[in-house]
């Protein structure tokens, strides 16, 4: 049995040595090696060993420092160099790394570099980089890209094959392997390749609850989630709940796993209903939809005080007969052409309402004065929740005595607004 007082043991992770890149260089260059990309997997500090374990036959090359992270020698003669890289942890060696060096009498060949890409999504666009090819001898590059094996069915092709940068589109999930040979116009390079997997990654779907709704009371509200969708085109599964309901509601949904679901709104007040839907993969994030329920009815307000802004609640239906002197000292053309005899806001409740029978009559036969609405219309519908300002108004009537009769129907009730008045204006 451990003792508990005893800590565990830690498993010592052996580091890896990276000795850089292999080089091409002119005979007589200083070649510098680099050490610096080796890592340890527990960050312990690290001490580095180098060894040039070949070189051409009569060469005197010899290494600055065995123990440097970029020790330097000089390649004195034409041919292959190969340094040898061990480092150390402060329990273990790594496995040994190796850098090849190619020394060049006159022209040194080209190096193909290419910047490394292992994975990307099907359907992305590839940037490939060649940019860090080099040439000994600071000869301009050309370059040629290849596509040599594409997963079945892919149509890829390499756009701009000859540049630094060409790209592809991985239409297809599977790898997809690059070659790429540069060449300083006298010489090529050796073949740089790259191994590209594409892969189909899953993408979340989208849920949508619906648009918001203002509803009657002990209406039966109907859900949608049938907007919702996939990106990947995979089928969904629905997932409805209801997250908020009025104090007393019992309001449960007629299903809480169909693309359309529904509930009873049984209590005046606010209900959210949530939903969220997976494609065998992934959730979505939660979509809402807020229902309003209100108990049924017109609300009227007659509007007073400066620019009409105070609302003085009214009984419904509505039927009034006033007396009404006014004037107007505005001159010019800025001025009203009618005057204002009262303004009203009409506010829907729980369903919609439709404005019929709409009719402003002077009840004096001969008369050249006209009523008017202003701000309301036959046929007009008010929305559940929202309402509408009008006002009555009528010509000037030249300190004439008129009567005149404002009146309308709401459709779905049969309840009629009636405003008689004896209008005198100047």
């Amino acid at each position: 049995m451990t003792d508990p007082a005893t800590p565990p043991s830690v498993i010592n992770n052996a580091p890896i040595a990276i000795a850089g890149s292999n080089q091409n260089v002119l005979m007589g260059e200083t070649v510098t090696l680099d050490a610096s990309a080796s890592s340890d997997a527990d960050k312990d500090p690290l001490s580095y060993l180098w060894q040039l374990s070949s070189k051409p036959n009569g060469s005197a090359a010899a290494l600055s420092s065995l123990t440097a992270v970029r020790p330097t020698f000089v390649a004195d003669l034409p041919g292959s160099y190969t340094a040898q890289l061990i480092v150390n942890d402060g329990k273990l060696d790594s496995a040994v790394a190796s850098v090849h060096i190619v020394a060049a009498a006159g022209n040194a060949a080209p190096i193909a570099q290419l910047r490394e890409i292992t994975e990307v999504n099907v359907g992305s666009t590839v940037f490939l980089d060649g940019r860090a090819s080099t040439d000994a001898n600071g000869d301009p590059l050309s370059y040629a890209w290849v596509l040599l094996s594409r997963p079945t069915g892919s149509r890829a092709q390499i756009i701009e094959q000859n540049t630094a940068q060409p790209t592809f589109i991985a239409d297809a999930a599977g790898t997809y392997t690059v070659q790429l040979v540069v060449s300083d116009g006298q010489t090529n390079s050796s073949p740089a390749q790259l191994v590209i997997t594409a892969t189909q990654k899953n993408l979340a779907p989208l849920a949508n609850a619906g648009t918001d709704q203002n509803v009657a009371t002990h209406a039966l509200v109907e859900l949608d989630g049938s907007g919702s969708s996939d990106p990947d085109g995979n089928p969904l599964t629905y997932q409805w709940s209801m997250t908020t309901v009025p104090a007393g509601s019992k309001a449960q949904l007629s299903s809480n796993t169909s693309p359309r679901s529904g509930f009873v709104a049984d209590k005046p007040g606010e209900y959210v209903a949530s939903l969220v839907v997976n494609d065998g993969m992934q959730d979505s994030k939660p979509a809402t939809v807020t229902i309003v329920a209100a108990d049924t009815g017109i609300t009227l307000y007659s509007m007073s005080g400066l620019f009409s802004s105070a609302e003085n609640p009214e009984s419904w239906p509505y039927s009034t007969n006033s007396v009404h002197n006014g004037s107007s000292v505005c001159s010019g053309s800025g001025c009203a052409s009618t005057y204002e005899v009262a303004t009203y806001k009409l506010v829907a409740q729980g369903r919609d309402f439709t404005i019929t029978n709409l009719s402003a009559v002077n009840l004096a036969t001969g008369s050249p004065v006209a009523a008017s609405f202003d701000g309301l219309r036959n046929n007009q519908v008010i929305s559940a929740g929202r309402s509408v300002k009008f006002s009555l108004r009528s010509s000037f009537t030249r300190n004439e005595t008129v009567s005149l009769r404002y009146s309308f129907t709401i459709k779905e009730t049969g309840d009629t607004f009636t405003y008689d008045v004896a209008l005198r204006t100047n």
